[in-house]
């Protein structure tokens, strides 16, 4: 009896150690399941919070508000709407002209040319006396005193055809009269050396133009030209004009009247007077 329970004393420890063992390995693994699913739940409602939550904005996203409207009063339209800025706000740059006008007389001497007449070469001499009232406006006095001679073709009518060419009517003088309007007005560099400010204008008068027949004829004139200021007292100046008339040939036998029309170049040299002080 002694010898069984000797042997099934050391059986019966053993087995309860183990059982002890199985049970802590069995809870253990209850624990470990039961903290992976708490913290995949925990993950799952962060998750499920993050996607339901509104986007946050960055920096970069976030409105900003609308620039500031100017009042009415520094919007800048004329000369007189200067006293309405507000000193170290609103900045207006006026940028001056290099060859003031106003209240100045130029005084023009040039060379010029008739363009388009198909039967004489006409060039001479034109003078120009203007005054300006304001940096736009201005009145100016024209002359013009040509030089006529045959072209080539003309001569050939005469000697080889026998075409009288004593009717042709050619322009040899001008006298007028012109309003001048000059609303353009900027500066042009030459070969990135040197910036020369000019002035872009029209004109349109009246006069009288001489013609080689002895004739008096009333004229309408137009033209467009551009003066490059060199200092504030001188300037070179070239233009196009364009002179309309009607005459009758005083030698025809038969005497109609025409429409003709000359187109001048000219180019010369424009003189200001007197300095000016007010820039």
């Amino acid at each position: 009896m002694k010898r069984l329970l000797s042997i099934a004393l050391p059986l019966v420890t053993v087995a309860a150690s183990l059982a002890a063992v199985s049970f802590a390995m069995m809870s253990e693994a209850r624990a470990q399941s039961a903290t992976a699913d708490d913290i995949e739940a925990l993950f799952s409602a962060e998750e499920e919070s993050a996607a339901n939550a509104p986007p946050e904005r960055r920096p970069r996203d976030r409105e900003e508000p609308p620039p500031a409207e100017k009042p009415a009063s520094a919007v800048v339209r004329e000369f007189s709407d200067l006293v309405k800025l507000s000193p170290f706000e609103d900045v207006a740059v006026i940028q001056k002209r290099y060859l003031p006008k106003t209240k100045r007389f130029e005084l023009f001497a040039g060379a010029s040319g008739v363009l388009n007449d198909a039967f004489f070469l006409s060039v001479g001499g034109m003078g120009r006396v203007g005054y300006y009232f304001q940096e736009r406006f201005g009145i100016e006095l024209n002359a013009w005193i040509l030089s006529t001679s045959e072209k080539q073709v003309t001569s050939d009518l005469k000697n080889k055809r026998g075409v009288f060419t004593q009717s042709l009517i050619t322009a040899e003088s001008f006298y007028g009269v012109d309003f001048k309007w000059t609303p353009v007005y900027g500066k042009m560099t030459w070969g990135n050396r040197m910036i020369t400010p000019f002035d872009l204008y029209f004109s349109a008068g009246g006069g009288v133009t001489g013609t080689n027949q002895g004739g008096s004829e009333p004229t309408l004139h137009i033209g467009t030209g551009q003066v490059f200021a060199l200092s504030k007292g001188s300037a070179f100046r070239w233009d196009f004009s364009w002179n309309f008339f009607a005459a009758e040939s005083q030698v025809a036998a038969k005497r109609e009247t025409s429409i003709y029309n000359n187109l001048f170049l000219t180019v010369g040299m424009s003189w200001f007077f007197p300095e000016a002080t007010y820039r």
